[in-house]
């Protein structure tokens, strides 16, 4: 009977925090206000939702599945508007193969979604509204995430760098408009907060 209860009360803990993050992640969903129509009209707005079009990017596979295992995947593609820097398959690569299986196990589900949410910010963040605010602020831009700390974007000659030095993420390739998300592929995954 002991044993039931303990398994019951981790179950219902796990189901817990999917429920807090479902519930976090829609209550962004009018983040979104500082979009102007010309974005709008310059982002070629694609009628796709995030996970939708993440099957369609071949370099985002891994993301893709790790998004699916989190069970994030209904959330993202509500109504609310995110932007995901999400790491490309080499950068999740970089892991060795018991540490990729790991974070994909059941058991570890809250700590997935700990990584992933450091990769997702509230709102529509388009490529032009980045330039802007990357110029705006002399080369520097902090944007809040679902995780435990914000990110800040740096200029780093012609990429952006999401935090500095040379092992600091980047972003590789143009974003992709996904219904009202954005998708931006980075080279490595962000680290967690110290």
């Amino acid at each position: 009977m002991m044993r039931t209860d303990k398994s019951c009360r981790a179950a219902v803990q796990k189901l817990s925090i999917v429920i807090a993050l479902t519930a976090m992640l829609g209550a962004c969903q009018d983040n979104d206000q500082n979009t102007t129509e010309s974005d709008e009209v310059s982002a070629s707005a694609n009628s796709e939702m995030l996970t939708t079009e993440l099957g369609n990017i071949d370099d985002l596979s891994i993301s893709a599945k790790l998004i699916d295992s989190a069970q994030l995947g209904s959330a993202l593609d509500g109504q609310g508007s995110y932007t995901v820097f999400l790491p490309v398959d080499d950068a999740w690569k970089s892991l060795n193969a018991d540490e990729l299986q790991s974070i994909e196990s059941t058991e570890n589900r809250p700590q997935l979604i700990a990584v992933l949410r450091q990769h997702i910010a509230p709102g529509y963040v388009l490529a032009t509204d980045l330039e802007k605010g990357l110029s705006d602020k002399n080369g520097s831009v902090t944007i809040s995430t679902m995780g435990a700390m914000p990110i800040t974007l740096y200029r780093d000659g012609e990429t952006i760098a999401l935090g500095q030095g040379k092992d600091a993420p980047r972003i590789v390739g143009a974003p992709v408009v996904a219904g009202n998300d954005v998708i931006y592929r980075i080279d490595r995954l962000i680290p967690p907060p110290d």
